[in-house]
């Protein structure tokens, strides 16, 4: 996991990391994007073994106790399933 300090160092932020089963995009990805993405992580594998999968994950502002839906981020999760 990524962790990222802004401000004074007060406020922790997060991008989750990519391994080499997965990786993440935003949803503002087109189908254009994600298949080039698949394809430059991925070369050699088939549509059929890759699983795309929406998350909403808290991102911002990992310090403070109250919920604010704008500490969240929608992302697409890319996973090869071989």
């Amino acid at each position: 996991m990524s962790h990222t300090l802004r401000g004074k160092g007060e406020t922790k932020e997060f991008r989750p990391d990519d391994t080499a089963t997965e990786f993440y995009l935003h949803t503002s990805a087109t189908v254009e994007d994600i298949l080039l993405a698949i394809k430059l992580k991925w070369s050699e594998i088939s549509l059929g073994d890759v699983e795309i999968s929406a998350e909403h994950i808290h991102t911002r502002c990992l310090t403070y106790d109250l919920y604010d839906s704008g500490d969240y981020t929608d992302f697409l999760k890319i996973s090869r399933t071989l």
